[in-house]
């Protein structure tokens, strides 16, 4: 039968020792790489969702400045009608006013 040295044995010894722990450590890293794959979906997936309701916010907070918008617009607009239609109502009697005043003066020569 072959009989192996107390060398050839302490080295093959070593070399499956190292072999083990090298795929020992190779799985450990596997690890660790899938818990940080893992960590970084969950912080895409939390970041995503908070992107999203940032934009619902800002489209609600975007409507409601165009309804406020629109409410002043309006509003203003109904203001200058009506100082439109109180300038000529005030045009309307100062043409009263001054055919009156034109009846006293032709009435006093």
């Amino acid at each position: 039968m072959f009989r192996l040295s107390q060398e050839t044995i302490a080295i093959v010894t070593v070399g499956l020792a190292l072999a083990g722990l090298g795929i020992t450590s190779d799985n450990g890293i596997r690890d660790e790489i899938q818990a940080v794959r893992s960590e970084m979906q969950a912080m895409r997936a939390e970041a995503r969702a908070d992107r999203e309701a940032l934009r619902t916010e800002a489209r609600a907070d975007r409507e409601a400045l165009r309804t406020e918008a629109r409410a002043d617009r309006e509003a203003w607009q109904a203001e200058a009608r009506a100082l439109r239609a109180e300038a000529a109502a005030d045009r309307e009697a100062l043409g009263r006013l001054t055919g009156i005043v034109e009846e006293v003066r032709t009435a006093r020569r």
